[in-house]
């Protein structure tokens, strides 16, 4: 679940809970206080009528005198009455359900009349009852009613109270995102500290640990290349040693000094692979300023001219579009396509090698393939290639190799968001497939 969800849920339920609360109060009192309201009603419509009779002539000359009873209209859900004390109707609204029912006792009271309940008030006023009533149903239709007018702004509230919350979290949490697109935008490799200018407070605290991280990363990884590099060059001075008293010694036991032509060709594999490992250390690494590749034409054309006459031989390349420049620095570059031919040349039989360099200035690519007709690798093999001291049955077969160059190949072109893919050729043969980025 995301930070910003669950603040939203967090503070989303806390304020339905505490509102919910809210309306319950608020129906609990809407309902008395309209029952108040209308019992206040009850009250003083019997009062008024009393005030009405006082100057009416409903009022019958002696006790015992009869009047025809007056009838009135009146409202649905509502009515009047009024009595004698011998329970005669003198006056009443249209329609008024109270007729069947006893003289009532002064008061409010609930009565149930026809299956209906009445809340009526009953007034003396002298000789005469005067009651008011009206339907419990209808009280509480306009009780809905309130509630529903009252409700339906609440209930938009709310929903707009959650709405405005998840903004304001959102933009609350900007910073938080704007970091998170930061540090995804770095390269692997980057041990720069992060800029915190303009971070909130709350902020700082993490880009400061963050940064110390970086900082004691950096220390690490600069001390394991010098250590790397350092030691590199202390075993190639002794085995430069070893490989001249080796030399000497060979040319004083004469043509029978097979163990020390062993011996030699030990050294030379065991030199060849701390170059190999001096290599990798150095890609790495960051490049240098000064070494920027402007042309990978340029970078092509310096390995193959490092290569030996009878390999050169084999090589046809084909270029198709422009030239162009790569962010990959030149020394790297150099190393990686060095290492993919070396490989080609080395494991690929006598035969020719082709070099494919293809340019796209629209897609800002350049890719790259070097294939060979030697005896390619397996499927399985196809997998495991590209570890580290792993090496394949030609490799093992020719004793040499310390399966470190597609390492260093793969080190170098993921550095700079790259691609290395390896492809069997149909008919036998190898396809490494380089695709690199271009200016």
């Amino acid at each position: 679940m995301s930070l910003r969800l669950r603040a939203v849920l967090i503070a989303g339920v806390a304020l339905a809970l505490l509102w919910t609360l809210a309306a319950a109060w608020m129906l609990h009192d809407v309902h008395s206080r309209v029952d108040r309201t209308l019992d206040q009603r009850l009250a003083m419509s019997a009062r008024m009528v009393s005030g009405l009779m006082q100057r009416a002539t409903l009022m019958p000359a002696g006790p015992d005198a009869s009047l025809e009873p007056i009838t009135v209209g009146g409202g649905q859900g509502i009515a009047c009455q009024v009595r004698t004390q011998r329970g005669e109707i003198v006056a009443a609204t249209s329609g008024a359900p109270l007729a069947a029912l006893d003289v009532p006792a002064p008061g409010f009271a609930d009565r149930h009349v026809d299956g209906e309940v009445w809340r009526t008030y009953t007034l003396r006023f002298g000789d005469h009852y005067i009651t008011t009533a009206d339907r419990i149903d209808e009280r509480g239709t306009l009780a809905r009613g309130i509630l529903l007018a009252a409700g339906v702004p609440f209930v938009v509230a709310l929903l707009g109270g959650l709405l405005a919350l998840w903004i304001g979290i959102s933009r609350g949490l900007a910073p938080l995102d704007a970091l998170r697109r930061t540090l995804q935008a770095r390269d692997a490799e980057s041990t720069e500290p992060v800029d915190g200018a303009g971070a909130p407070a709350e902020l700082r605290p993490l880009i400061d640990a963050l940064n110390g991280l970086l900082e004691r990363l950096a220390a690490a990884l600069g001390q394991q290349r010098a250590f790397t590099d350092a030691a590199a060059h202390e075993l190639r001075t002794p085995l430069t040693v070893v490989d001249t008293h080796l030399q000497v010694a060979r040319m004083a036991a004469g043509p029978d000094a097979e163990s020390l032509c062993s011996a030699g060709e030990g050294v030379r594999r065991l030199r060849h692979t701390l170059d190999q490992l001096m290599v990798l250390t150095r890609a790495e690494a960051a490049g240098g300023a000064g070494d920027a590749c402007d042309s990978v034409l340029g970078a092509v054309g310096d390995v193959i001219a490092r290569i030996p006459e009878p390999d050169r031989e084999r090589i046809a390349l084909e270029v198709s579009g422009a030239d162009a420049a790569s962010p990959i620095p030149h020394s790297m570059l150099v190393t990686a396509l060095r290492n993919v031919l070396d490989n080609a040349l080395r494991y690929g039989g006598q035969g020719p090698v082709e070099l494919a360099v293809r340019f796209d200035r629209a897609g800002r690519r350049v890719v790259i393939e070097v294939a060979d007709r030697g005896p390619g690798m397996s499927e399985a093999e196809l997998a495991n290639a590209g570890q580290r001291f792993w090496r394949g049955a030609s490799s093992r077969d020719r004793g040499d190799g310390a399966g470190l160059g597609l390492s260093i190949v793969s080190a170098i072109v993921g550095r700079y968001d790259g691609t290395v893919e390896l492809h069997a050729r149909q008919g036998g043969g190898l396809r490494v497939r380089l695709e690199l980025p271009a200016g």
